[in-house]
């Protein structure tokens, strides 16, 4: 399968820092950044989502309307 592709300029640290998580894992150097990235990605949603929860906890109104919606979703009925 053929992806486009583009050059970036990285220090030679960094390359050298890649490829030997490249190498650790049994992977190619473009799988092991993509692996960063989405980690990184990962990472800030989480981040994000954990900001949201503290700003909705800092507010009793909203955060027991949350509470009584999430509560309804997890114990509905199906039947």
């Amino acid at each position: 399968m053929t992806s486009l592709s583009t050059t970036i300029r990285v220090s030679h640290g960094q390359r050298d820092r890649l490829r030997q998580l490249a190498r650790q894992r049994s992977a190619t150097m473009t799988e092991t950044l993509d692996a960063a990235l989405e980690s990184l990605r990962r990472d800030q949603f989480f981040r994000a989502m954990a900001d949201a929860e503290s700003a909705l906890r800092a507010q009793p109104d909203g955060w027991d309307r949350y509470v009584a919606e999430r509560d309804e979703w997890l114990n509905a009925d199906l039947g």
